[in-house]
């Protein structure tokens, strides 16, 4: 028999085999743990990767709804831009018409106020 295979004859303690029988179950424990969480984390990747998949093709509708909407708000968007323009336009031409008026109204009363002077001199 070899060596090491040899009984000991050195006796155990009660508290020596409590000791080891702790430890030995404090191992178990924490490598149930380790694995219990490995399969865990396995399992929830899994569930998210299957929960995902599923809700890709949504998204995906959903998306292309959404671009959709975009485009008519660009549709809409350029009609505003050209009524833009056309308001810009019409402002020039009441600012213009706004300055012959404010001469107008000025200039009619002192021509008026001339040639009543005029006429009253001959």
């Amino acid at each position: 028999m070899p060596e090491k295979a040899k009984k000991s004859t050195r006796q155990v303690s009660f508290s020596d085999y409590k000791a080891l029988k702790d430890e030995i179950i404090e191992i178990s424990e924490q490598r149930f743990e380790n694995i219990l969480t490995k399969r865990l984390k396995e399992n929830n990747r899994k569930l998210i990767d299957e929960i995902f998949a599923r809700l890709e093709p949504r998204f995906d509708a959903i998306d292309a709804k959404f671009n959709a909407i975009d485009s008519r708000f660009g549709a809409v968007d350029a009609k505003f831009a050209a009524n833009d323009t056309k308001f810009a336009a019409i402002d020039i031409r009441f600012d213009s018409l706004e300055k012959r008026m404010t001469f107008m109204t000025w200039f009619i009363p002192i021509v008026i106020t001339l040639v009543m002077t005029v006429l009253k001199v001959f």
